[in-house]
């Protein structure tokens, strides 16, 4: 049971946040994305029951590691994202049609949650029950995330009475 590293934990938070919060704010420009970070700052600090020796200097290093995370991840999940945007290209041009050019170039402008649900909804041709396992979340959730996602991708698709759109 823990118990006197966590009141460690508590003052090390209540010392060092703002300076750890400022040192990661600084780097990734984003206050939410900031805070989630610094909240895995401390948990790690937590985790490794270091207690009261934990330094600001150790827990700007743990932000340090943090934030290279981070960014390595953004960068995997947009080559991800390119990889099935070029694939569902070479996919659809087995087949010319100017609406699926349409739709691959809107997946590419929507949000990658959207875009998840919408592939997972029309590519694999999953109902809102299956789209709700995958997604882990309730089918009433997942039948709003799905409508969100729709409203979304008709937002950055063309006008079907647009005379220059090619449809």
């Amino acid at each position: 049971m823990r118990t006197e590293p966590d009141s460690d934990i508590v003052a090390i938070h209540t010392r060092n946040y703002q300076r750890v919060l400022a040192y990661i704010l600084r780097r990734v420009n984003d206050r939410e994305a900031a805070q989630e970070l610094a909240a895995d700052v401390f948990r790690i600090a937590w985790q490794r029951e270091r207690g009261a020796d934990t330094g600001i200097g150790w827990l700007l290093g743990v932000a340090r590691n943090v934030i290279g995370n981070e960014y390595r991840g953004r960068r995997r999940a947009r080559e991800l994202e390119l990889k099935l945007q070029d694939g569902m290209r070479a996919q659809l041009h087995g087949h010319p049609d100017p609406r699926r050019d349409l739709v691959a170039n809107a997946l590419g402008k929507v949000s990658a949650k959207h875009r998840e649900v919408l592939i997972l909804a029309y590519w694999d041709d999953l109902n809102t029950a299956e789209l709700a396992q995958v997604l882990g979340c309730s089918q009433s959730n997942a039948g709003v995330r799905l409508h969100r996602a729709r409203a979304a991708l008709a937002q950055v698709l063309p006008s079907a009475a647009d005379p220059g759109n090619g449809v």
